[in-house]
């Protein structure tokens, strides 16, 4: 029976994510078929990978934020109607928007401090 693997024991492979740039199924093409080494120095890969970082980290950033507000809505702890006072709704609305960003701060902050340990 074989082992069933973790996506993060997947990841480690070294074919995870990799396409070969040709294929080699017929031995007369392989010549023909074999990358061009185009030259690129050190500086263009770490270039194009910043520019790749960047591009995913504000979509990542706002998926885990937009999840600790979902999250967030499921407890009644977290919930407007909790919170209602007699001192009317401009009170309470100063009150709770201090109250709810404080804690998904606090939430948002650990998760990322996580990820980057």
């Amino acid at each position: 029976m074989a082992k069933t693997r973790t996506m993060n024991e997947l990841r480690q492979e070294k074919t995870y994510g990799y396409k070969a740039p040709f294929n080699m199924t017929n031995k007369e093409d392989s010549d023909k078929s074999k990358p061009v080494q185009r030259g690129y120095s050190e500086i263009d890969i770490e270039t194009t990978k910043d520019l790749i970082f960047n591009s995913l980290k504000n979509k990542f950033y706002d998926m885990i934020f937009q999840a600790v507000c979902d999250e967030m809505e499921k407890h009644e702890v977290f919930q407007p109607e909790t919170y209602f006072t007699p001192q009317g709704l401009d009170e309470f609305e100063d009150t709770w928007f201090e109250f709810y960003h404080e804690h998904h701060g606090d939430i948002l902050g650990s998760i990322m401090k996580d990820f980057t340990n």
